[in-house]
């Protein structure tokens, strides 16, 4: 199927959002759309306020929606799937990102991986973006990832669009944490998923909550495995720790995945694998990969290092 219709809103003040979002929901709501709407609260008021109909108009809570992109992906898709098979022959989604400048790099892979990720239903999604909080580097991404713009009274192709394969092949590597520049303090070459797992257990416990240091165990052992089974040795593993934050590495001398939706869209192999990087993207607080000519890297974060 094509890629879905995805269009960005970028508004300067709540008319503007209530001038164009209003319209984009009463028309899916007339033509018996399934009409879904994933913004903060006062602003899901405001706008339900304004719509005819709102009690046919499904609200999404952001804060269990855009946890992270590779879990925003597989719920909206598990969503979908859902009104398709209960008879919706259209959907219409405004939705809105909290603050997604913090992990800007890992929300613009899921601005652009949406155009494929979402590929197979017949969905109009439009991202809104308020233009005095967000910085002019997101909203640069922001014409580069969505089909179309949206202003009062009109919805317009984007001639800034760009493929997402080219706009990820052209993503910058996410800049180190700042205890990335200490000595670690653990550091293994070619480990066994087992000894990774114990070298993160016996370091981490200490920083983190329980579920979040299982999280991480699992993720470190997932990701360990693919560079034993796909990359090219040696296989390095290191670690730092913050007061508030673990930080680890697995990088090899491979070239990494070639799909560049690796992570955020499940990759099933024959044999029931591939999914070791999706599962890490589901449970780590910030997954970032690095290619260079000769190196991938795969850094899990789980905590706030900057804290």
């Amino acid at each position: 199927m094509n890629a879905p219709d995805h269009v960005a809103l970028c508004y300067a003040d709540d008319t503007e959002l209530l001038g164009v979002g209003v319209p984009f929901l009463t028309d899916g709501l007339d033509r018996g759309d399934a009409v879904l709407l994933a913004i903060d609260p006062p602003r899901a008021e405001l706008v339900l306020a304004a719509v005819d109909r709102p009690e046919k108009v499904t609200v999404i809570s952001t804060d269990l929606q855009y946890v992270r992109p590779a879990i925003a992906i597989k719920s909206y898709r598990e969503l979908f799937a859902r009104l398709v098979d209960g008879g919706a022959g259209a959907i219409r989604l405004l939705g809105e990102i909290p603050d997604p400048t913090p992990a800007w790099d890992v929300w613009s892979r899921y601005e652009a991986t949406v155009n494929r990720a979402y590929d197979q239903f017949p969905l109009i999604s439009m991202c809104a973006y308020d233009t005095r909080t967000t910085p002019a580097a997101v909203l640069a991404d922001v014409t580069k990832t969505h089909t179309l713009l949206a202003r009062p009274g009109t919805t317009q192709p984007n001639a800034a669009y760009i493929h997402p394969l080219t706009f990820l092949a052209a993503r910058l590597p996410a800049p180190p944490y700042p205890v990335q520049h200490q000595p670690p303090a653990v550091a293994l070459t070619n480990p066994t998923p087992s000894a990774a797992r114990t070298a993160v257990t016996s370091r981490a416990q200490a920083v983190l909550r329980p579920d979040d240091l299982d999280d991480l165990v699992v993720s470190v052992s997932e990701v360990v495995s693919n560079a034993l089974t796909h990359g090219t040795a040696p296989i390095t593993l290191t670690l730092w720790t913050t007061p508030a934050a673990v930080v680890v590495t697995v990088q090899d001398n491979g070239p990494g995945p070639n799909n560049p939706f690796a992570g955020l869209i499940p990759t099933p192999t024959p044999t029931g694998g591939g999914y070791g990087l999706w599962i890490a993207h589901q449970l780590c607080h910030h997954v970032a990969l690095t290619q260079t000519p000769t190196t991938f890297t795969i850094r899990l974060t789980m905590g706030d290092p900057l804290a």
